[in-house]
């Protein structure tokens, strides 16, 4: 599969080819089993697997504003390095909830949108540390994708069945929806939060949380 309009240094304009990682073992014997649909297939789980992980990191940037909000820490940056920098986004997310609890917001939206955010965490976990691998039905030319989840060291289905005359992505495509879900219901949960949360006095405004008016 053809692959253009990549970012690299290298000031040449030729097309680069996406192979899998069994394609390379294979070319290493030489041994030639090139199946340009799977590799075709591959690139598009891919895409898909990577706007949800960017999505989840998006979330996470969300989920800081609220902190420093609620934290209202004198140094934005130091707080940022000693208190957010080392921990990943679920830890972040229980942090919120306490603060949340503490000032009396953790609401029925805010336990949802805590929820669905904690949801597409967990989704994106499997999706960032698996392995896909592809595995034939018993209807031909069907084949169906699965992933090995290396936490638990078993399958679960990722994307499939795929047929050759189109492919059947709906799965991925969900999880890109609920990972934009996520964000905006914490978004549309912002507004209500600014209004009620106590006034912070060092906190001057974010990307998605704006100052508190007098």
């Amino acid at each position: 599969m053809s692959v253009r309009s990549v970012s690299f240094d290298d000031g040449s304009d030729e097309e680069l080819c996406v192979f899998s990682g069994s394609d390379l073992l294979l070319s290493h014997y030489d041994i030639t089993d090139l199946d340009w649909e799977e590799v075709a297939e591959r690139a598009l789980i891919d895409e898909r697997r990577g706007l949800v992980i960017t999505q989840v990191a998006v979330l996470e940037d969300l989920v800081d504003e609220f902190l420093l909000y609620l934290e209202d820490p004198q140094d934005a940056r130091r707080f940022r390095e000693e208190k957010l920098n080392g921990k990943t986004i679920g830890p972040r997310l229980a942090m919120l909830e306490r603060h949340l609890r503490l000032a009396g917001l953790l609401d029925d939206e805010a336990v949802d949108c805590l929820a669905a955010a904690r949801t597409t965490v967990d989704r994106r976990n499997r999706l960032a540390h698996g392995t896909v691998k592809r595995r034939p039905t018993r209807v031909v030319p069907i084949s169906t994708w699965l992933m090995l989840i290396l936490r638990s060291n078993g399958y679960s289905s990722i994307a499939g069945p795929m047929r050759r005359s189109g492919s059947r992505l709906a799965r991925l495509r969900q999880d890109v929806y609920d990972a934009i879900g996520a964000f905006s219901g914490l978004l549309a949960y912002a507004e209500s939060f600014v209004e009620r949360a106590p006034t912070p006095r060092h906190f001057t405004g974010g990307h998605y949380l704006g100052a508190p008016t007098p």
